[in-house]
């Protein structure tokens, strides 16, 4: 697995790197994101710490500025888990409110009155500022939607039972509640046991990625 897992981070650093300010224009419509984070290191570079996609067809890039920059954690698992680990590490009890969904008008007649909206904005501030400071990303183009996420599933279990693939100390994720995040080091719950590629596959995925689609 960590073979497999390697030659993966080797053909993702083959391809363009993206950061806070990219031009929508730059990414493909449709694929699979790939974040990294720094002061996390695997196979000798950087670590893959999430592996994403997207359902709605042509915005790869509309849900990866709701999951990097838009200030709305309802919209984004992502952004709710930063939030989490940061909030965790500073003990704060606004975590409280910051685990409640407020997307449907029932969840917002009842608790939207219970939330410091001020505060919640310093949060959702805080969670882009470390966005913007850590993360960085690169795109996979991947036409067809069931086939990005059958990719997204099988690159995920590649990485989380790769023995080399590990979180370092001061990794923020050690702070989040779920133990799931904890332990396999990515910023991902679902998915981590899917069935890992082989390099053949890997190789044919990066090579002819919009054929495979």
């Amino acid at each position: 697995m960590s073979s497999a897992c390697q030659f993966l981070h080797k053909n993702l650093a083959t391809l363009p790197r993206f950061r806070a300010g990219f031009n929508p224009q730059d990414l493909p419509r449709n694929g699979l994101y790939f974040l990294f984070e720094k002061g996390e290191a695997a196979h000798g570079g950087d670590r893959v710490v999430r592996v994403g996609t997207h359902t709605g067809q042509n915005n790869l890039s509309k849900r990866l500025n709701e999951h990097l920059f838009k200030h709305n954690k309802d919209r984004s698992v992502f952004r709710k888990h930063v939030g989490r680990c940061l909030l965790t590490r500073e003990v704060d009890s606004f975590l409280e409110f910051w685990e409640l969904d407020l997307t449907a008008k029932k969840q917002r007649e009842q608790f939207e009155h219970l939330v410091d909206k001020k505060r919640l904005a310093e949060i959702e501030t805080d969670v882009s500022d470390y966005v913007n400071e850590k993360f960085s990303f690169v795109v996979l183009s991947v036409e067809n939607k069931e086939n990005r996420l059958k990719i997204e599933t099988g690159m995920l279990g590649t990485i989380a039972q790769c023995s080399e693939c590990t979180a370092s100390a001061q990794w923020l994720g050690r702070q989040h509640p779920n133990s799931v995040i904890r332990e396999n080091g990515l910023w991902n719950i679902q998915g981590l046991k899917g069935v890992p590629f082989s390099e053949e596959e890997i190789d044919y995925l990066f090579i002819r990625s919009d054929e495979a689609a």
